[in-house]
């Protein structure tokens, strides 16, 4: 009983503190965020009911039950990340609905981030504000695990970098290293390659030494190693032909897999990682995937719309456009080809589609701006 009461309290005070952040920082419409806090509880609340019977494969159970995977055993990197958090929370003695609560909550507020960079960016607000109610948004990155806590701090990196605030944003992606090293390594990297072409002189040749340090220093920590390393093969000495074999063991895996999708072309990978292959629906009787695909495809659609009928012309950043370019590149050239697993696809392409629709509205106002001269 004393238990109940507590975490309803807990409950209570988690709300409050998300209301009392709103009314402080970020400064939205109180009946807006309202209505947006209650959406988004509504959605989590369909994904507990809809996946609590799925077993004890989903990655919410292993982390509210802090079942460890052997090759986890870093303390602080990947899945383990994670688990520390959740062993600190039950520790204060929070039940597993509060525990999933305050991960949701994360998310939330790496959504409204999400919203307010579209709207520093220049987007008319009307426009960033109806984006925040795209299901799949919040659907697949609210439940527990990396992915809300990857959404948070992707969202408020590139707020940081668009005010230029560099070194304070790289912070927030080592923290996304920390989880997912190789999403991290993705975005660090854009950031690094963005930086040396905008960059004049000297300080170019600095950053690409230091850059090349790091890069060096990342390859040689034990966890990558162990990743990279594990291979008898001759090829584990040479480190790029060893993380190409690495890659291709990865894009292997779920060719064997009963929830791969596999094609062979690289626009149609893309593709199908962003969206999802619309053949998956013919072959699949599940109505959660179906109705998964069906609301891929309406956001695809309203998307679209909202992007060619936004007519609001504002100044680009050419530091902001090439790091967007590089980003989706180097990300798309990459995940789609090895990590095509339909779990992983779900929740981890919300990693970049918002990335994507940053630059989906620049370069529709670039395109207007290019047509009025």
């Amino acid at each position: 009983m004393l238990s109940l009461l507590y975490n309803n309290i807990m409950l209570l005070f988690f709300i409050i503190i998300t209301i009392k952040l709103n009314s402080n920082y970020f400064k939205l419409n109180t009946y807006l965020f309202n209505s947006c806090l209650f959406y988004h509880g509504c959605l989590t609340l369909a994904y507990i009911l809809i996946f609590t019977g799925s077993g004890k494969a989903a990655d919410y159970y292993t982390y509210l039950h802090l079942v460890i995977p052997p090759q986890d055993h870093y303390s602080f990197i990947s899945s383990n990340f994670i688990y520390q958090i959740v062993k600190l929370f039950k520790n204060l003695f929070l039940n597993d609905f509060n525990i999933i609560v305050i991960f949701s909550l994360i998310s939330f507020f790496g959504i409204i981030i999400f919203v307010q960079n579209l709207i520093k960016l220049g987007i008319e607000r009307k426009i960033a504000y109806t984006i925040f109610f795209i299901p799949g948004l919040h659907f697949w990155t609210t439940i527990l695990g990396k992915d809300c806590l990857i959404l948070f701090f992707l969202s408020y990196f590139f707020h940081l970098y668009i005010d230029r605030k560099i070194f304070f944003s790289i912070i927030l992606l080592m923290l996304v290293f920390l989880i997912r090293y190789h999403i991290g390594l993705v975005f660090l990297l854009s950031v690094v390659i963005t930086e040396i072409i905008i960059m004049k002189g000297y300080r170019k040749f600095i950053l690409l030494l230091i850059s090349l340090i790091i890069f060096y220093i990342f390859f040689n920590l034990p966890y990558i190693q162990n990743l990279m390393y594990n291979s008898s093969n001759i090829l584990s000495q040479n480190i790029i032909l060893q993380t190409l074999n690495e890659l291709s063991e990865y894009a292997q895996k779920y060719t064997y897999s009963d929830t791969h999708y596999e094609s062979s072309n690289l626009y149609v990978n893309m593709f199908n990682y962003v969206i999802f292959p619309l053949e998956f629906i013919l072959k699949n009787n599940s109505l959660v995937v179906n109705s998964y695909i069906l609301i891929e495809i309406f956001t695809l659609i309203f998307l679209s719309i909202l992007i060619l009928n936004h007519k609001k012309d504002f100044k680009i950043d050419k530091r902001i456009i090439y790091f967007l370019f590089i980003c989706t590149f180097i990300y798309l050239m990459i995940m789609p080809q090895t990590f095509f697993n339909f779990g992983l696809n779900t929740r981890q392409k919300w990693m970049i589609i918002p990335f994507i629709i940053y630059l989906s509205f620049l370069l529709k106002n670039l395109f207007v701006r290019i047509k009025k001269m």
